[in-house]
């Protein structure tokens, strides 16, 4: 697992290809496996794979240029009916999109997040364009994808930033 959490990197160039259904699914249920708090599972889901909606997503937030070439998105939602709060909400949600990156690395896909909350203006664009509901609290958008480029892989590594309270 070590390994795929090091290869994992921001990509966002891909190829012209769309991403099997099983592939997605599985991505899915890594996600769906992450921790919540207090077991809440507030997390909800919308694949998007409608190339005009992906090309409109980068009037909602000037981070997510590289939608223009995913053949598919997951955008990941909290339910704030079943979160303890709006920042649990978010806590929960990122715990799922680091697990659906790391499965994306496992099953040859690139990724790229990109943070909508707690910015309110991409909150609520993203809640707008997309007809969420006013307890779904939109966290984040990853665009997933067969990779289109090569990064040299960077060691994160940092025994600096270690410290232990005995």
């Amino acid at each position: 697992m070590l390994k795929e959490i090091e290869q994992r990197q921001s990509i966002r160039k891909y190829l012209n290809k769309p991403v099997e259904p099983e592939k997605i699914l599985e991505l899915l249920k890594a996600a769906m496996n992450a921790p919540t708090a207090r077991n809440t599972q507030e997390w909800k889901f919308k694949v998007i794979t409608n190339s005009q909606a992906l090309n409109d997503m980068t009037k909602l937030s000037p981070y997510t240029t590289m939608m223009k070439e995913a053949p598919c998105a997951i955008l990941v939602i909290a339910d704030l009916n079943k979160a303890i709060s709006p920042e649990y909400g978010l806590i929960n949600c990122s715990a799922a999109i680091e697990n659906l990156l790391i499965e994306a690395v496992n099953q040859g896909l690139g990724c790229c997040w990109c943070g909508i909350a707690p910015v309110s203006e991409r909150i609520e664009g993203f809640k707008n364009y997309y007809n969420l509901a006013d307890n779904e609290y939109p966290v984040g958008v990853v665009a997933v994808g067969y990779s289109n480029e090569t990064k040299p892989l960077i060691d994160r590594f940092d025994s600096k930033n270690i410290s232990y309270f005995k």
